[in-house]
């Protein structure tokens, strides 16, 4: 940008000065990209192209508002056969779908998880698990189920400690909420192990909480998020420490098939 850009703009600007909705718009574009997602954003197949040799048995998709799309679906798990995790740690249970995804993807793997007790749900969550027939109704009659714990509690409060460093994969998709999806963060920081993955759902503007608690806690500890181009997932991968690691978009470009 040249000065002839630069003063074509403040003429333009002067113009518009007096204008209280121009104004509301220009500062509303200033509060927006303070609040943008600040992870870097990859190419799933990029960051890992053996990712495109995985079958994924994903069965009968069906849409919930609650559950992952099924690209999203696919990364995960496609994510989860290249790693091969032993032990899952997954906060926000909701109908089991992700659990038991994980479950087919991975026959070795113990999967913990973790959801509000019923009793304690309020009335937006109580009726959308009715709707389900509870948490975990996916994998509650299935074989899969045992290889899954179902724990209940309130996750900003939950004794996680005895699993903490133990994890090979935390998929965090629990309440969206500031103070639950901070303290989600935290807890899943804690219990990955040294070369694990951390994963969250719904990382996008939709959902600013999340965003702001894996925005902070990513500066907090100097580590690296990336989000997956067109979906909602971002990870931490430990064992990928910078960005070259992860082949980086620009400005939103794309970097081939995504």
């Amino acid at each position: 940008m040249d000065a002839r850009f630069w003063a074509k703009a403040l003429r333009s600007f002067a113009r518009h000065a007096r204008n209280k909705s121009f104004l509301q718009q220009v500062m509303t574009v200033g509060l927006k990209a303070d609040s943008a997602p600040k992870a870097t954003v990859a190419s799933f197949v990029k960051v890992y192209p053996e990712a495109k040799k995985q079958i994924v048995p994903m069965g009968d998709v069906r849409y919930r508002v609650w559950n992952m799309d099924p690209y999203e679906q696919f990364c995960l798990a496609a994510l989860a056969g290249l790693r091969q995790p032993k032990r899952i740690f997954e906060i926000g249970t909701f109908d089991g779908s992700t659990t038991m995804l994980l479950a087919r993807m991975l026959p070795q793997a113990q999967i913990y998880t973790l959801d509000l007790p019923p009793e304690d749900a309020d009335g937006a969550n109580k009726m959308a698990l009715a709707k389900v027939n509870g948490a975990g109704s996916r994998f509650r009659d299935a074989p899969e189920g045992d290889r899954i714990t179902q724990l209940y509690g309130d996750s900003r409060h939950f004794d996680f400690s005895p699993y903490f460093g133990t994890m090979d994969l935390v998929v965090v998709d629990g309440s969206h909420e500031a103070d639950c999806v901070g303290a989600d963060t935290e807890s899943a920081l804690r219990l990955v192990t040294d070369e694990g993955l951390v994963v969250w759902d719904d990382y996008s503007p939709g959902w600013p909480d999340v965003v702001k608690a894996v925005d902070d806690a990513a500066e907090r500890h100097g580590i690296l998020v990336t989000r997956f181009h067109n979906t909602e997932i971002a990870i931490y991968d430990a064992t990928r420490t910078s960005a070259s690691d992860h082949l980086v978009l620009t400005n939103g470009s794309s970097a081939g098939p995504t």
